[in-house]
């Protein structure tokens, strides 16, 4: 009788832990997914996206300095052309 009673509370925990671990999404985050929750192929895609945004940031700080140094090239070539007249 107590077997019976505990088979009927044991049976729909199970069913909520396993729907609830299947339902879970899986993340590329290892912080966010868990052991169960992770996914090696989500991860592989937010490294690339990583990697991607960080050519960009690279390739914008690269157009930044360029752009610096003409102007600072500017600037001294006024500072030339304003010291030869006086």
């Amino acid at each position: 009788m107590k077997f019976r009673k505990i088979s009927v509370l044991l049976l729909p925990l199970a069913l909520i832990a396993s729907l609830g671990l299947t339902g879970c999404e899986t993340t590329g985050d290892p912080r966010q997914g868990g052991l169960f929750g992770w996914s090696e192929n989500k991860a592989q895609g937010r490294i690339h996206e990583r990697e991607d945004y960080l050519d960009a940031v690279n390739s914008d700080t690269d157009y930044q300095r360029r752009r610096s140094n003409r102007l600072e090239n500017t600037v001294d070539d006024r500072q030339g052309e304003l010291n030869s007249y006086r």
